[in-house]
């Protein structure tokens, strides 16, 4: 092999493994920013139902396409309370009984809903470490 060939698989090396740092740096940037998002709005839901709500709210994030992502349709379905307290009953039955058989974007949504619990573990232990640090 000449030097153009080596400088050639090392340039597109360098480039992959770029691609790979950038997009994951990318999804770490956006899940943090869902599940900040999702830390905030879970504070106006009653402690009994909040884990049923945070699934609820993943499982929209992960069904909506990019072009109904701001629909009306959708916003308008999540102010309804009859419809809210359906899905979170149907949440609420998904956690219970987390074993049967489930689509892809259920099974997505759990693992997101776990993440985020562990996330807000994290988050709390920071939060009172500085806490901690700023009385001290």
């Amino acid at each position: 092999m000449d030097n153009t060939t080596m400088a050639i698989i090392g340039g597109t090396t360098v480039l992959v493994i770029g691609a790979v740092i950038a997009l994951y740096s990318y999804k770490k940037r956006n899940i943090t920013n869902l599940f900040d998002q999702a830390y905030e709005s879970s504070k106006q839901a009653p402690k009994q139902k909040k884990n049923s709500f945070l699934l609820l709210m993943f499982m929209e994030a992960i069904s909506t396409s990019k072009k109904k992502s701001k629909s009306d349709a959708s916003v308008n379905k999540l102010n309804n309370p009859k419809y809210l307290e359906l899905q979170l009953m149907k949440m609420s039955k998904i956690l219970k009984d987390g074993s049967k058989d489930q689509d892809k974007k259920t099974k997505q949504a759990l693992r997101l809903l776990k993440n985020y619990l562990e996330w807000e573990e994290k988050k709390k232990a920071i939060d009172i470490k500085s806490k901690q640090n700023k009385t001290a």
